[in-house]
């Protein structure tokens, strides 16, 4: 299964798709910004990143490095009233924007759409880029 790094300020939002993405199966880390994002991921490589949307549009640069090859970026929004343009350069590296909480199926579609790209280009976790996440760590 993926490995997969959350970031975003809305614990409870953040709390319900940890847990979507537990249940199916997946490694999940979750940060409250891109740099205790990084810092808590120790050098590892998430499959994976979904990332607030007010955050990504202030520290894209520094999480992209961080995924594992075959990874994709996913934004999402957390209401109607939370509607931030993605720059350019973001949003071309973005592989797709979701509004949380409601679209949570297409979330995990993409999860699988993600791990069997990678799988098919040969870049899987096999390469050694997967965390295991300690039990205290998980929101």
């Amino acid at each position: 299964m993926a490995s997969i790094l959350i970031v975003g300020s809305d614990a409870p939002l953040l709390e319900g798709v940890t847990q979507t993405l537990v249940g199916a199966g997946h490694n999940v880390v979750a940060a409250k910004d891109i740099p205790e994002a990084l810092e808590t991921l120790h050098g590892k490589r998430p499959l994976m990143a979904l990332v607030h949307c007010e955050e990504l549009i202030v520290r894209a640069q520094m999480l992209h490095p961080t995924l594992a090859h075959g990874g994709a970026l996913l934004a999402f929004h957390c209401d109607d009233d939370d509607n931030y343009a993605l720059p350019f350069n973001v949003k071309r590296t973005t592989l797709a924007t979701l509004r949380l909480p409601l679209e949570r199926q297409r979330l995990l579609a993409l999860v699988r759409y993600i791990e069997n790209r990678a799988h098919a280009a040969g870049r899987d976790s096999s390469e050694g880029d997967d965390f295991h996440v300690p039990p205290g760590d998980q929101l």
